[in-house]
């Protein structure tokens, strides 16, 4: 059942086996493996079935770092968390972003790949992939494409990738709504997890309102599900017995702070640029349904260059377009619904978009003008017959001029990139969190390398030149990077208490009762959007869970 905790008809206070606190992709998908059992579980969330005002608020926080990092735009509070905004990129992560690597310092999970693939299959079937698509080292596996380019493979190769359909906020509204086992509290924020005299383990979460409403949540098992920036919040914030945080004796938790860093990296001009954009035409109709590729470095380059993890991805940038396609477009335009410029979610989705390169999306004009519009395109109707023509035959309708390639990195884990409290307090009365985004002199040498590598290979791919931005060349600048959203560490599992957070089955060293899902867990994430490894680790904790629970028994 869904419960609005703004609702003074709902209960103060709740009981349960399971409470997880977030209903984002890894909350939803440890709930849903609980349907009709005979296991309660309660899913608290910050915000509504929409994103508010109000609640997202309650993001704000500071950047400290040498790179400016706004928490307040990268990540949504309301049902289906940061998934809301989610493009659906899913691709499981390679062997050796898993593995221990002598040239990446504090590299390796403490599960192997082998463990994790088995949960990615069940993950597959969250995300509607189709199970003859296997998960394989880096990408799905029995993949066929008309279009490939002459790639050398130990230099690069292309990854398989899914564009799943699930958007988890409307998929499992109707989970939450008939499962009698499940309830979901909307509006109920957690403001502390209550530690037992000793800390070995949590003996109630304290929910409240903005609307100054507080109760009580006790449970079995407390899942943090929150994200990467949060889940750390959240454990520092949790300091009334141990006064530096749960799950944090040994000063690990909201360190190892990454993201997947973005920049481009140059341009390819010349050669046949058609044919380097036609593999990763997100509109070729002749790919299989849903599944793409990704331009990605061999692990051959990165174990012989020492590299991390990167993956670029061509972008057209055209001429100008003729004034009658371009008449055309704004036509089309006219009939669509303009976008809400002050719209939560269309703030956020602009910051995420901020730094990439822009498509022309013109303001609707009125009734008045499409007259001219139609004027204009019969005046120049060559234009439109052309482009028809260029359609026709697999061509871009418009002109290339050359083609910037977007590059997205692996980021070294760094202890001193971390996530800490503010001293400024929220409208819940909790400390803000404050954001430290640091880059290593590994991160910058790798990026500048792979750079080099990604571009060149395409250039050759196409008979073009790659000519590289000037930090690509130059050690002395730095890349204008921005993030992804993609927060990974703050909370690492580790086989030692002394190296992380969470141990190999995301359970809180030295705490019997609770545990983190989520990217905060993964120790390295290679460049793969963490999506996909979210879920399936959020099964297998599910398993865990379960597993646990029916031992002891009800």
């Amino acid at each position: 059942m869904i419960l609005d905790y703004l609702d003074p008809s709902a209960p103060d206070n709740y009981q349960c086996d399971i409470c997880i606190i977030g209903a984002g992709p890894a909350g939803i998908a440890i709930a849903s493996a609980f349907e009709n059992s005979r296991f309660s579980v309660c899913v608290l969330e910050s915000g509504g079935l929409e994103s508010e005002r109000m609640t997202q608020a309650l993001n704000d926080g500071e950047s400290v770092g040498p790179v400016d990092f706004d928490p307040g735009l990268c990540r949504l509070r309301a049902l289906g968390g940061s998934s809301r905004l989610w493009g659906g990129g899913c691709v499981p992560l390679a062997r050796l972003d898993m593995a221990p690597r002598d040239w990446v310092p504090s590299s390796g999970w403490p599960i192997d790949f082998d463990e994790l693939a088995v949960w990615g299959g069940h993950a597959r079937n969250v995300f509607g992939i189709d199970p003859r698509h296997d998960v394989g080292d880096g990408g799905f596996g029995n993949a066929d494409f008309v279009d490939s380019l002459p790639l050398r493979e130990e230099h690069t190769v292309q990854r398989v990738c899914f564009l799943s359909p699930v958007m988890f906020q409307s998929r499992y509204r109707e989970l939450f709504e008939n499962a009698a086992n499940i309830t979901l509290l909307l509006h109920a924020n957690l403001t502390e997890l209550v530690a037992a005299t000793d800390a070995d383990h949590v003996r109630a979460a304290e929910i409240g309102s903005l609307a100054g409403r507080r109760g009580v949540v006790h449970a079995r098992h407390y899942v943090l599900a929150t994200g990467g920036i949060e889940n750390a919040r959240l454990l520092l914030q949790s300091n009334r017995i141990y006064p530096r945080g749960l799950g944090n004796r040994h000063d690990q938790v909201g360190r190892y702070f990454m993201d997947h860093p973005r920049c481009v990296a140059g341009r390819v001009v010349d050669g046949d640029l058609h044919a380097l954009l036609r593999p990763y035409d997100s509109d070729d109709k002749r790919r299989p349904h849903s599944l793409y590729r990704e331009f990605a470095l061999a692990d051959a380059a990165q174990r012989q260059l020492r590299l991390l993890n990167a993956r670029a991805r061509p972008i057209p940038v055209a001429d100008t377009t003729p004034p009658g396609l371009q008449a055309l477009r704004d036509l089309r335009a006219s009939f669509r619904p303009a976008a809400g410029g002050d719209d939560v979610e269309d703030k956020v989705e602009r910051a995420l978009s901020a730094g990439l390169p822009k498509v022309s999306r013109p303001a609707p004009p009125g009734n008045v003008r499409r007259a001219h519009l139609v004027l204009r395109m019969g005046m120049n109707a060559g234009h439109v017959a052309g482009a028809v023509a260029r359609k026709l035959r697999n061509r871009p309708v418009d002109s290339c001029r050359h083609v910037d390639l977007m590059a997205y990195f692996e980021q070294s884990p760094n202890p001193d990139s971390r996530i800490t409290l503010a001293d400024s307090r929220d409208a819940m009365g909790m400390r803000k969190v404050r954001v430290d985004w640091r880059f290593t002199d590994l991160d910058y040498a790798s990026y500048r390398t792979a750079a080099s590598v990604l571009g060149d290979e395409a250039a050759r791919c196409c008979g073009g030149r790659f000519e590289p931005e000037p930090w690509v060349r130059d050690p002395a600048l730095r890349p204008a990077v921005m993030g992804t959203a993609h927060h990974i560490g703050t909370t690492r599992m580790s086989a030692r208490p002394e190296d992380g957070v969470v141990d190999r089955d995301c359970k809180v060293h030295g705490m019997e009762n609770l545990h983190v899902a989520g990217s905060s867990v993964f120790p390295t994430g290679g460049w793969a959007f963490p999506t996909f490894t979210i879920v399936a680790l959020a099964m297998r904790l599910a398993d865990r869970l379960r597993t646990g629970l029916e031992i002891v028994g009800v």
